[in-house]
């Protein structure tokens, strides 16, 4: 059984967009992370070295909003991958949503990955 440790709705500001003069200025962006994860230890001992530090994995998604891209599907697989390999997690799931589309609340796209 796993426990989830979500983010909800951490606001990025990224240059994304395909043609050029989208990414020319800054988007806003509302990403969601949930990592399963078993927290028995955490929780047992009061440590949050024992977990995943979601202080950390926010500052580590600011970082990674610093990068120019082309698309959603491309940040989202670069902070799954990212969250995977430095965190390890079970499994990570991420939404994000992009704020592009006139007459829509949102554009989002969500990867889950094990």
């Amino acid at each position: 059984m796993s426990d989830l440790l979500t983010i909800t709705d951490l606001e990025l500001w990224t240059h994304i967009g395909v043609s050029s003069e989208e990414r020319s200025s800054e988007q806003r962006l509302l990403v969601t992370v949930e990592m399963a994860l078993n927290t028995k230890a955490a929780a047992k001992a009061d440590d949050v070295t024992k977990s995943i530090n979601y202080a950390d994995v926010t500052e580590d998604l600011k970082k990674l909003a610093l990068t120019e891209r082309k698309t959603i599907e491309r940040f989202a697989e670069d902070a799954t991958q990212l969250i995977l390999k430095k965190y390890k997690p079970k499994n990570v799931t991420i939404t994000v949503k992009k704020f592009s589309i006139p007459g829509t609340r949102h554009a989002s796209l969500t990867l889950l990955r094990p």
